[in-house]
């Protein structure tokens, strides 16, 4: 496993998700433009979760643990194992579309203090969702006419190619692009006080960073089947689904 000066560890806590996992790394395969290494920490799966890195050979680490850790506490362990300068932090039941990580790094880039970004998302409850985004915060994001996630991207990266803004409020960690460096100064997120991805966007903002959404970026953020996981383990702090 090398280091890439602009490479991404993207990383996918999961406990019983082998189907919506598939389908994020065969998205991840298909559309990501800069080089990554992908980090499955399987949280005593009971399905096939474990054997994941048996169909995918390529660039690809499977974690196994004998319990459940938590999506926090397993995320901290692949961001140990990984070496690349950037760390996405991501839920299964996502999907993305071409030149995601592009954008996303690009906004991330424009200045140092930029700590976390995440890109528009589907859900209707998410904080990113692009209704409640286009409602509260940009209205210059167009009304789409179509469901189709490809055309969706296409359309913001016309209107708003490597454009993001700022927001007041917590990032969702459904999908979270974050620096090595930046991670390295916060802490871990698992840091024994249970907190969510909201307490951890707090600590970010006492660390002097912001937060910022990417506008040009746009994923599917799929309903959680489970909401007996959802409920033990809270939304932002990473549902398995």
């Amino acid at each position: 496993m090398g280091t890439e000066e602009n490479g991404t560890d993207i990383i996918i806590p999961v406990c019983n998700g082998y189907r919506s996992t598939r389908t994020l790394l065969e998205a991840v395969y298909r559309h990501t433009d800069l080089p990554f290494h992908l980090f499955v920490v399987d949280n005593a799966s009971g399905d096939e979760t474990a054997d994941l890195d048996k169909i995918y050979t390529r660039d690809i680490t499977v974690i196994r643990n004998r319990r459940d850790r938590g999506w926090s506490g397993a995320a901290d362990q692949a961001i140990e194992s990984g070496r690349n300068p950037n760390v996405v932090l991501m839920q299964g039941g996502v999907e993305v579309s071409t030149g995601w990580l592009g954008n996303l790094l690009a906004f991330l880039d424009t200045h140092p203090r930029i700590g976390a970004v995440a890109p528009l998302g589907s859900g209707a409850d998410d904080r990113q969702g692009v209704d409640r985004v286009r409602e509260r915060l940009a209205r210059q994001i167009p009304v789409f006419r179509t469901e189709d996630l490809h055309e969706r991207n296409r359309i913001l990266k016309y209107h708003f190619h490597r454009a993001g803004i700022l927001v007041e409020g917590p990032l969702d960690f459904f999908c979270v692009l974050l620096k090595r460096r930046t991670l390295d100064t916060v802490g871990p997120l698992a840091n024994g006080t249970g907190e969510t991805g909201d307490g951890y966007c707090r600590r970010l903002r006492r660390a002097g960073y912001v937060l910022g959404l990417a506008l040009d970026t746009y994923v599917l953020h799929h309903a959680d089947p489970a909401p007996q996981a959802a409920s033990r383990r809270g939304r932002n702090q990473g549902t398995y689904l």
